[in-house]
């Protein structure tokens, strides 16, 4: 099989942040939808990357190990993957800790919230709804779901959990320049995840990248389950210019995103060559 015939899905959740597909499940779904190779990238953990180094061995699939930093740069949010990451490092370890320690300071709050408004929903509720360490909101929405007080994750993100809802309180994210520079201590290789989400300005976005390769970016999502052929053909345009790799998946979360399946954005098996002699 030649490498322009090998495809990869670079942006996959499990149930260790909020997918609804454990390892061994996405892993054989990867495979049975023509993938050659993948990496799972849950938010903010990599406690399912020893998990996928040996469950896709047993299945016959390549894996890159991964993760996607939630971050915030002048008031706007900001993903980063990295791949490649020693699990091991003790920086990063000490930084993911942190990280969880926010998003349970954030989900208490927002139960709080909740709770005011009349919906009693408890922290022990939500924490069910969680296979692993991480608890989001799309746990939130589960756990609202059953109890009747929302019909939709849609529902729950309008009138109460999105941006403009009644019970959002604000992340307390990474700042990317810190992350990146994070990500190369721990032997990684960091990409710009679906930069067209940043801002609506071309412009704005591109001088957020200046920032970033300053920090040491490597790649940039040029393929993305939402992209149009315009803004695959930009983003693309935008890595040759400032020699970025180029990555790209689908940021598929099973049933926690519906219409997204694994596989409907890759990158070709040159690009994870590229990544490779980077590495």
């Amino acid at each position: 099989m030649s490498l322009d015939t090998k495809y990869y899905d670079l942006h996959l959740h499990t149930t260790y942040s909020d997918g609804t597909f454990s390892v061994k499940e996405l892993l054989e779904r990867a495979k049975r939808n023509g993938m050659s190779g993948i990496s799972i990238t849950d938010h903010d953990t990599m406690d399912g990357i020893e998990e996928g180094i040996e469950e896709s061995k047993k299945i016959g699939i390549d894996f890159i190990p991964g993760i996607e930093f939630s971050c915030s740069l002048e008031g706007l949010e900001i993903h980063i993957l990295g791949y490649f990451l020693d699990i091991h490092c003790e920086k990063l370890k000490i930084n993911l800790e942190k990280l969880k320690e926010a998003r349970d300071e954030r989900n208490i709050k927002i139960v709080k919230k909740l709770n005011d408004r009349g919906l009693k929903i408890t922290l022990e509720d939500i924490k069910k709804e969680a296979v692993g360490n991480i608890v989001s909101r799309a746990h939130i929405c589960n756990a609202m779901m059953n109890k009747g007080y929302v019909y939709s994750k849609g529902e729950a993100f309008k009138q109460y959990l999105g941006r403009t809802g009644s019970a959002y309180v604000e992340k307390r994210d990474s700042n990317p320049i810190e992350i990146i520079k994070l990500i190369k201590e721990c032997g990684g290789i960091s990409s710009l995840a679906h930069p067209i989400f940043i801002c609506e300005s071309r412009e704005k976005i591109e001088k957020i990248l200046e920032k970033l390769i300053d920090a040491g970016l490597d790649g940039i999502e040029t393929n993305y389950s939402s992209y149009t052929s315009k803004e695959k053909k930009y983003f693309s345009k935008l890595a040759d210019k400032y020699n970025l790799l180029k990555t790209g998946g689908s940021d598929f979360h099973g049933e926690n995103r519906i219409g997204i399946d694994i596989g409907k954005a890759y990158i070709y098996g040159e690009d994870v060559e590229k990544f490779m002699s980077r590495k």
